[in-house]
């Protein structure tokens, strides 16, 4: 389990960080950092992991993990020079750290800007420091990123799901598809569990029942999709490009209700969708040991929040190894959580995040007495985490 995460100068973290239980959840208002701390945590996940192809770069997989709108001069936070860090200890101890020095800017392409990447490991015999670009012996350095004890931090799963991209027509990408952040591949992961996993679909049928009341059956088809690629041709030597239009089998899938009636995906409500998809991640062969979750409530009936909630609680409970980092801004979902569960976060004056229990609250103890979570959460509100502005002085006289 990861106990706790520190980020310096990453967007609108300019220094903070959080404690961590098997089940957190973050709330505060809309930009004040609650998706950033996930998304910080999916990104130094990835650093321990291979990435095809990262040996043609020069600053090899770090080239690419920040690219394109993860550049980090896009995600530091404002001012550079800066060194932006991103860091995460398990409750065992091992720490691993991702340091980014992001250089002034140069007018250029910010790709090309000079970046130096710091990888640093702290396990029970020492730390050890992975440098970008570096000596000719960087490839040895990078083994210390492929020992088990830093892989562990690298079952991280980031989920930012889109109901439209999850209930459309998906091809499979490889022999066993695995759901992306946002959802797509769904259908295909479902079609492949129900081949290859029965027992593990049959969860995921039996917990979104309990979820959205009446859903009984997945049923997974195959459907022609027509998509277009680029082909490579060469007209007297020279390279010429045109369009090409296949057709490839693909997978989509219809929920069953206990009524003997099929809905196909494009039809469902977006809730159902997203817990559908939030249900096969969690049940998947190979599933994440920690998953990230945005806005948990989003299209959920606040019956069916609780339900889920329920849901999520009695899957830590099967599995001791699971842990959840969600965010949410429904009070009526927060009810369902223990205020020791809940991180408040808040922007001060200068756009910076800061982060804080709702337990430490200065008056927790004296509101806590018969109000639900949700309830102590909108009426404390957030304006005690961050600093503000001192009252300005009378003048005298």
């Amino acid at each position: 389990m990861i106990d706790r995460v520190h980020f310096e100068n990453f967007k609108s973290l300019k220094d903070v960080a959080l404690d961590l239980g098997r089940l957190t959840v973050l709330v505060g208002a809309n930009g004040c950092g609650k998706s950033s701390v996930l998304q910080g945590m999916d990104l130094l996940a990835r650093t321990v992991v291979h990435v095809p192809g990262e040996e043609t770069w020069v600053q090899g997989r770090f080239a690419v993990i920040f690219r394109g709108a993860r550049d980090a001069g896009r995600l530091a936070s404002p001012g550079r020079p800066t060194t932006m860090k991103l860091a995460m200890r398990h409750a065992a101890g091992d720490e691993l750290e991702l340091q980014v020095d992001v250089p002034p800017p140069s007018g250029g392409d910010p790709e090309n800007e000079k970046r130096e990447y710091r990888v640093t490991v702290t396990d029970g015999a020492g730390s050890y420091m992975v440098r970008k670009p570096g000596p000719d012996a960087f490839p040895d350095a990078m083994d210390v990123l492929q020992g088990a004890r830093v892989r562990s931090f690298a079952s991280v799963t980031y989920l930012n799901l889109d109901a439209q991209q999850m209930t459309e027509t998906s091809v499979p990408d490889a022999e066993r598809p695995r759901m992306a952040s946002n959802g797509s591949q769904l259908a295909s992961v479902l079609a492949f569990m129900k081949g290859a996993a029965e027992e593990d679909l049959g969860r995921v049928t039996g917990d979104l029942g309990r979820v959205v009341p009446g859903a009984k059956r997945i049923r997974t088809l195959r459907e022609r999709v027509k998509r277009s690629r680029m082909e490579r041709l060469s007209i007297d030597g020279q390279p010429v490009w045109r369009p090409v239009e296949e057709t490839l089998l693909g997978d989509r899938f219809e929920l069953e209700f206990d009524d003997g009636n099929s809905v196909p995906a494009d039809l469902l409500s977006e809730g159902t969708v997203l817990a559908l998809g939030l249900l096969t991640k969690l049940h998947e062969p190979e599933r994440p040991r920690v998953l990230l979750l945005d806005d948990i409530d989003r299209g959920l009936h606040i019956e069916a929040q609780a339900r889920l909630v329920q849901v999520l609680r009695d899957l830590l409970a099967l599995d001791p190894e699971l842990q959840i980092v969600c965010t949410t801004h429904s009070p009526y979902l927060l009810d369902r959580f223990e205020p020791s569960e809940v991180r408040v976060l808040a922007l001060d004056p200068e756009r910076h995040t800061h982060a804080l229990p709702l337990t430490e609250h200065p008056e927790f103890n004296r509101w806590k007495h018969g109000v639900q979570t949700g309830e102590l959460w909108a009426s404390l509100g957030d304006a005690w985490v961050a600093p503000r502005d001192p009252e300005p002085k009378e003048q005298e006289g």
